[in-house]
């Protein structure tokens, strides 16, 4: 079974080699010169007489390495091994500022090598800081560096410019960052270069040194003008300012009349040239509209958002969903931008995302026309933010939606809690069941009706590449059969946790923690038997005649503990469906105090004589596999399974398994209907059999949080 382990996690990573698109790769950034940003104002018709030489970046130990910098807001740094400067710093950058010089024609002469012939300036930069700002709703590129210039040969400073910049990214990815501190460096360079020909202006400044040295300076070098090619292929993009992929599409028009879509939120790339864009909710004459816009080559156009984003989401006043269709108007010209159901989020939908121009909008409910003074709410729609209304709807009876009762901005931030890395939520069920199992028995099925209560925790904490789940269920029930009082029926305390770090996109390292129990004790109920208890050490401790029930298992036990650590990888990860396989190494505790399992059954004489033993406890350690996902189906259903098996290396027939399948099919309101079918490997001295248990629930749930 050993060798099977191995050859299971070699194929897992085999398989996640091959169809995984997204490996940790290396990736490496240059900073390259930009020609459509250049200053006009700046360019120059006769250039200074005078040669500099343009010295070697001072850059600081802390960032003068290959490996991007990134600061999280605070005295924490760390390095990313997989996104790296392909260039040196110390070089590239005063390449950058040559190039600048030469092309505005600012000096006769602007070298990066120091000649026989001593220069007349010098020109000399710092790099101390260049990194990426990171923190959970906002990134920012920072370029902290000093420009200085010198006479050849002196410590004297007559120009110096300290730079501090912290821009925000407007895409969260490394190219966006890198591009972003490109701009920076010329930008900067640009103002350096302005305040060299303002002080050439200046009485006293450098212009008595260019007349003392105009007569003995030559020009030797000839200043090339040519532009960057304009063929080829650039990006434009429109931020996502919720994240999602779920806002509207955009469209951009070239000279030619060619029309080509994009989602925001993800690059489009285009020709170059000059185009308009459209973009925004509603019909195509209420978009937005940008013109001459220009794409330049392996350049990345990112567009400053002057829109906002809403989302609206109707509840009653239980929290629970409300399907009512809502319009939203123009509260100035009374235009409607069209009419939608909130998004069922519970089983899989994703909110519709409303990209609109900044200002104020009426929201009606209950297909109510603009002129309504019942059934609305209004909201300010502000430029660069995205906002999340939440209309609350009263029901009648039947808990059908009625009149809206309240609505506002409950969350400060929808941006911010949406990028939240921890989420954590709760909910009370109430179930009524029916029950059939042949647990006690491989041929006897038994059937009750039972009214059951379930607490539900789940806490997830996602911040890649590390994913950690904690899924907690705790259920008690009660059964009433016909001549008898109530009995306890469910009693069952189930936790789960759940860590995976991923080192590829799809395929990660594992570690888990199960742990289940319960807190009542157990009994058995049958007709009238002979009951006979053996305990561990083979001591007769009950030997009773006609008895109606029998106590099997005392409060908290047996307590199953189960943990394991391998490979997962994640077949599918999407919002309506998510499957996860596991493979590793596992462990497994059963720990038994004052636990029975029935050993023998014998009919005498129309008497019933059943024999119960004390289980030993037990330690496995073996092979684990499991398969964790959910799915959401049409029709408002839903599935979830949890496959665990564990086969001992000393003993692989003794396999344990659980296998749970859940559909839910929400009916209305917070009432859905679930099905549950359960699968355990049962093995004892008599029997080696899969027990199968059967649940039907009506759900009524109420979500504390």
């Amino acid at each position: 079974m050993k060798k099977v382990f191995w050859l299971l996690i070699i194929a897992i990573l085999l398989l996640a080699g091959c169809t995984s698109s997204e490996l940790l790769t290396k990736n490496y950034y240059i900073l390259e010169y930009y020609d459509h940003n250049e200053e006009q104002d700046l360019f120059q018709k006769t250039p200074l007489n005078f040669s500099v030489y343009i010295q070697d970046s001072k850059v600081s130990k802390t960032y003068n390495r290959s490996q991007i910098v990134i600061r999280h807001f605070g005295p924490r740094i760390t390095y990313d091994n997989y996104n790296l400067w392909g260039i040196k710093l110390s070089k590239v950058i005063p390449d950058l500022i040559q190039k600048r010089l030469q092309r505005y024609r600012i000096f006769n002469q602007v070298h990066r090598e120091f000649l026989d012939t001593r220069p007349d300036f010098e020109i000399s930069t710092s790099i101390n800081n260049i990194e990426l700002y990171m923190a959970d709703n906002i990134q920012q590129a920072r370029v902290n560096m000093t420009f200085i210039l010198r006479n050849s040969g002196e410590e004297i400073n007559l120009i110096q410019q300290n730079t501090n910049i912290e821009r925000k990214l407007l895409s969260y990815d490394y190219d966006t960052f890198v591009q972003t501190v490109n701009e920076i460096i010329l930008e900067e360079t640009d103002k350096f270069i302005n305040k060299i020909l303002i002080t050439c202006g200046v009485e006293g400044g450098i212009e008595e040194i260019i007349a003392d040295n105009a007569e003995n300076t030559v020009i030797t070098e000839e200043i090339a003008l040519e532009k960057t090619t304009t063929e080829g292929n650039g990006l434009l993009l429109l931020p996502a300012l919720s994240r999602t992929d779920n806002e509207p599409y955009f469209y951009a028009k070239n000279d030619t009349g060619f029309v080509q879509s994009g989602k925001m939120g993800t690059p489009l790339a285009l020709e170059a040239g000059f185009y308009s864009i459209q973009y925004g909710s509603g019909k195509y004459n209420q978009m937005m509209t940008k013109k001459n816009i220009e794409i330049i080559p392996r350049f990345k156009t990112i567009i400053e958002p002057d829109w906002g984003c809403l989302i609206v989401e109707v509840i009653d006043k239980d929290r629970n969903y409300a399907k009512v269709r809502y319009e939203i108007f123009d509260l100035v010209t009374g235009e409607s931008y069209g009419s939608e159901f909130p998004a069922e989020e519970e089983i899989g939908e994703q909110s519709t995302v409303w990209v609109l121009k900044p200002g104020l909008y009426k929201i009606t409910m209950n297909n109510e026309p603009f002129n309504t003074y019942s059934n609305f709410t209004t909201t300010y729609v502000e430029k660069g933010d995205i906002k999340k209304l939440t209309i609350v709807m009263d029901t009648d009876d039947e808990g059908i939606p009625t009149n809206m009762i309240g609505a506002g901005v409950l969350e400060e931030s929808f941006l911010e809690t949406s990028l939240e890395k921890t989420k954590f939520s709760s909910a009370i069920h109430g179930n009524v069941n029916v029950n059939s199992n042949n647990e006690s028995e491989k041929d006897v099925n038994d059937t009750n009706i039972v009214l059951n209560a379930q607490l539900q925790n789940f806490l997830l904490y996602d911040n890649s590449p590390f994913h950690y789940s904690m899924k907690n269920l705790i259920e008690v029930g009660t059964s009433k059969a016909t001549s008898e009082s109530f009995r306890l029926s469910t009693d069952d305390f189930d936790l789960k946790n759940t860590l995976i770090y991923y080192f590829i996109k799809d395929l990660g390292l594992y570690a888990r923690f199960d742990a289940n129990s319960h807190f009542f004790n157990t009994r058995l109920y049958d007709d009238d038997f002979y009951c006979t208890k053996i305990n561990k050490d083979g001591d007769v401790v009950q030997d009773t005649a006609f008895v109606d029930n029998v106590k099997i298992e005392s409060a908290f036990f047996p307590l199953v503990l189960k943990e394991g650590v391998g490979i997962n990888y994640r077949i599918l990860n999407r919002s309506k469906a998510n499957l996860s396989l596991r493979i590793g190494f596992g462990l497994r505790q059963d720990i038994n105090n004052d636990v029975y399992q029935l050993w023998n059954t014998q009919t005498i004489n129309d008497t019933v004589y059943k024999e119960y033993r004390e289980l030993e406890s037990e330690s496995k350690t073996g092979t684990e596999m499991s398969l964790v996902g959910t799915f959401q189906l049409p029709l408002n259903l839903s599935y979830s399974v949890n496959a665990d098996f564990l086969f001992p290396f000393n003993d692989e027939k003794n396999y344990t398994m659980e296998w749970e399948n859940v559909f839910n099919a929400k009916l209305f309101k917070y009432i859905s209907l679930d099905y549950k079918l359960k699968l355990t490997h049962k093995m004892t001295e008599i029997n080696d059999y899969v027990a199968l248990n059967h649940a039907l629930f009506l759900r009524v749930t109420y979500f504390l949080k």
